[in-house]
């Protein structure tokens, strides 16, 4: 059973048992394969990848010696295919822990549809415990991989987001403060986690405290960005002010 982790630095365990991934060109390999994954890569593009538009002599020889450290590596059972257009990396969605964290997104919303927001807040729990640092971490601002890490790294929020809306409707405010405060450090300009800050310091009886973390964030948004407070965040704070027991 092949296990890779591209949700922090990259790690790989066949069977259960750690394996080595090789030096840093090497690993460059690996993850361009794996976000390619079942796609077909060419050498040319793997040259190209490795040393842009200044490859040495050596650079098809090495990328054919990276291929073979890799696919001993990963052990027969999981090869890296070859053909005329390149190299396949066969992997199932639970063989790698980004697939994993995608394809449990949908059962997250379904429990949140059905009502179930207990079991709604275990699996996004669960979902966001497959991240140990920045998808492909180790190059993440590779062209060939950017765009791939930030579309991770958005699904990553989006979930945070949901699972702490998750956390307000089963009531669980008090421990959501401190940790929006750090979210909010980490993503200053994310305004659902201002909106949700607000909402769990109301909950939690600090009124006072709710509406200058409004008054703050528009000040900020204003100052920093020229934008207007999000209509959300404007009508929480009204409501807030009417005494809205519905919140």
């Amino acid at each position: 059973m092949l296990d890779l982790r591209i949700l922090g630095r990259l790690e790989g365990a066949v069977t259960g048992r750690q394996v080595h991934l090789g030096p840093p060109k090497q690993r460059l390999v690996l993850m361009v394969l794996v976000r390619h994954a079942g796609r077909a890569v060419s050498t040319d593009r793997l040259v190209d990848a490795l040393w842009g538009d200044f490859p040495p002599a050596s650079a098809t020889a090495n990328v054919h010696l990276h291929i073979h450290r890799i696919r001993r590596a990963l052990g027969p059972g999981r090869p890296v295919n070859s053909g005329r257009c390149g190299y396949v990396l066969e992997i199932a969605p639970g063989e790698l822990d980004a697939g994993r964290f995608v394809t449990s997104l949908p059962e997250i919303r379904h429990a949140v549809e059905w009502g179930d927001l207990t079991r709604a807040s275990r699996l996004s729990r669960e979902a966001l415990a497959e991240w140990h640092g920045p998808a492909y971490a180790d190059f993440a601002d590779h062209p060939m991989l950017r765009d791939a890490a930030e579309y991770l790294a958005e699904l990553r929020l989006e979930t945070i987001e949901q699972q702490i809306d998750i956390d307000l409707a089963l009531h669980d405010h008090v421990h959501l403060v401190g940790r929006l405060r750090l979210l909010l450090a980490e993503h200053p300009y994310r305004e659902r986690f201002h909106e949700q800050l607000t909402l769990a310091l109301y909950r939690t009886g600090r009124s006072a405290e709710a509406l200058e973390q409004c008054r703050s964030t528009e000040r900020m948004f204003a100052e920093d960005l020229g934008l207007d407070l999000g209509a959300r965040l404007r009508e929480l704070r009204k409501r807030i002010l009417d005494g809205d027991t519905a919140l």
